[in-house]
């Protein structure tokens, strides 16, 4: 069995208040024992996202317009973000492993 965690977060915003979503921001990180994902959206258009294997942060944005730059520690910070992702899937693993898959049988 495979686990994946992922951490999603949305942020909507509004200029004036009277409606209810102008824009849309997602944040969204993820890890498994092989992979691990971290990137940010901005209405459905991705924004930047870690290339773990180059170790660098990519922004996929089309030279036409302003681009939107993060933080130059936003890279590091991903880093961060999958050591801890990883601890909590050990720990998400721990507690599963006693309960009974779709079968009965007993996880190991």
């Amino acid at each position: 069995m495979k686990l994946v965690l992922f951490l999603c977060s949305v942020l909507w915003v509004c200029a004036d208040g009277s409606s209810p979503v102008l824009h849309e921001d997602l944040a969204m990180h993820g890890c498994s024992d092989s992979d691990e994902e971290e990137m940010y959206t901005l209405e459905g258009e991705e924004k930047w996202y870690a290339d773990f294997k180059k170790g660098e942060g990519v922004y996929p944005q089309p030279p036409f317009i302003d681009p939107i730059r993060y933080q130059e520690e936003v890279y590091e910070q991903a880093v961060v973000n999958q050591q801890v992702c990883r601890h909590n899937l050990k720990i998400w693993r721990s507690g599963m492993k006693d309960l009974p898959d779709e079968k009965g049988k007993q996880q190991k």
